[in-house]
């Protein structure tokens, strides 16, 4: 076995990355099988907290935001489907956790993770979480753009360098781009951890 932590706020690709170096898989494969609908559609019939909204051609990795960000341990031979589903059953025991919270809320699922994810990239205390969580939630009342700069960071994607390259590029054409286009992005920009996912429950 091998034991790897992933942070929260981490990419899909970094997690892939760091799969490679640690394991005998491919980063590339990873991406692909965490696109491809025929085994999404597999996932999607077995957790509950997937829905067809990962099916959107438009995201970058239809699983971003559902691997949750944890220290796992993997065999060294683990395939391509045990690794993923060794993060999709965490997120389910999270997800149990706040399944009440969940089914009471008028905002789907994914929509939660989404917001959970920028609230994770933007703010670094649980505190903030909450607050940053409310601006979103009052922006979104009054069909005002969320106007996020991480959100353009993740537009960028492989292009992105720095926090400045996010602040300079606000007029990039992409779905996750919030200064161009009202609402949520199209899918959530990172892995959040349950703070976040909290905050975008329970918004201060």
């Amino acid at each position: 076995q091998v034991t790897i932590t992933f942070r929260e706020g981490i990419w899909a690709k970094d997690i892939a990355a760091a799969l490679e170096e640690k394991l005998d898989v491919s980063a590339d494969e990873l991406i692909a099988l965490w696109n491809d609908e025929t085994y999404l559609k597999t996932l999607i019939d077995k957790y509950e907290f997937l829905s067809d909204d990962i099916l959107n051609d438009q995201v970058r990795v239809a699983l971003e935001g559902y691997l949750y960000p944890e220290t796992y341990a993997f065999e060294l031979d683990a395939t391509k489907e045990e690794i993923t589903e060794t993060f999709l059953n965490q997120f389910e025991k999270v997800y149990e956790t706040y399944k009440d919270d969940l089914s009471s809320s008028n905002i789907s699922m994914h929509d939660i993770i989404t917001m959970a994810s920028m609230v994770q990239y933007e703010a670094s205390t649980t505190e903030d979480m909450g607050l940053v969580s409310g601006v979103f939630y009052n922006r979104l009342a009054i069909n005002m753009h969320l106007g996020s700069s991480v959100t353009i960071c993740y537009a960028l994607y492989d292009e992105y360098k720095t926090a400045e390259d996010c602040e300079l590029n606000a007029n990039i054409d992409s779905p996750y781009n919030t200064y161009l286009y009202a609402g949520l992005p199209v899918g959530p920009i990172l892995n959040p951890g349950k703070d976040a996912i909290m905050a975008a429950l329970h918004p201060t």
